[in-house]
């Protein structure tokens, strides 16, 4: 049995968004595969940072990180950037020249204390309206992404461009939907959605509910964004089973 942890936040850690990792362990192509979490709700890449020595731990096989989207959103104003320096103790503004200075220290970690193969995922959109400023940074951050895996040698999974493409091509489906949820700062839209789940609803139906097609509070995911996540996961992980490089 191969152990494979997945790192990130609150997208890896499925309490308050559809837990990728379930899909992940139920799928037969994967059977050989033990999938550990280890994502935090919150955590911005230097929280993640701090806490690397759990995955030490793990002596893991494979690692897979996704992290960002809180780094993003604490730049998306004030109120967030207070919220996130108090919660998340931050020595430092965040920037995204200090977010990838976090990832790469990240990978160099993981590459110096385990054996592990690591694969970087771009993040996750925010909210769904491409043209928002919240998506321009997602965009700028996912391209750190790209040039850390790069630098490094290691694989990189595209799930913010997949992301990307869907919305684009199924716009014309929320013609069925009710006005789609935008985002806004704080935790409004994030607490309503819990309300929503906590009632008995579906991750799929709260995004349904709120006029959304792969997330369902502009910042987490229902089953078909998760689903993208562990697709990208499920093939790199196939990839260097058949004796290839992870790429």
């Amino acid at each position: 049995m191969k152990t494979v942890v997945c790192f990130g936040a609150s997208l890896t850690a499925g309490t308050v968004s559809f837990n990728y990792l379930d899909l992940l362990g139920a799928r037969p192509s994967l059977a050989g595969y033990q999938f550990i979490n280890h994502g935090v709700n919150g955590d911005l890449a230097w929280n993640g940072l701090e806490r690397l020595d759990r995955v030490v731990a793990e002596r893991p096989d494979f690692v897979t990180i996704l992290i960002g989207t809180n780094d993003v959103n604490a730049t998306l104003s004030e109120h967030n950037l207070q919220r996130y320096k108090a919660h998340n103790h931050l020595p430092s503004e965040p920037t995204l020249a200090w977010y990838e200075q976090s990832l790469w220290k990240i990978i160099q970690r993981l590459k110096q204390e385990t054996d592990a193969c690591l694969a970087l995922l771009s993040l996750a959109v925010i909210g769904e309206d491409l043209n928002h400023e919240a998506n321009r940074k997602v965009g700028l951050y996912s391209d750190a992404i790209r040039r850390v895996a790069r630098a490094e040698d290691i694989a990189y999974l595209p799930l913010h461009e997949r992301m990307v493409a869907y919305l684009r091509d199924h716009e014309g489906e929320r013609a069925q939907l009710p006005p789609r949820l935008e985002y806004r700062d704080g935790l409004h839209n994030v607490g309503n959605a819990i309300a929503l789940h906590a009632t008995g609803l579906s991750w799929d139906e709260v995004s349904r509910r709120n006029g959304l097609l792969v997330t369902t509070d502009c910042l987490h995911l229902n089953s078909t964004g998760a689903g993208m996540i562990a697709d990208l996961i499920e093939a790199w992980l196939l990839q260097d089973v058949e004796g290839q490089p992870p790429a």
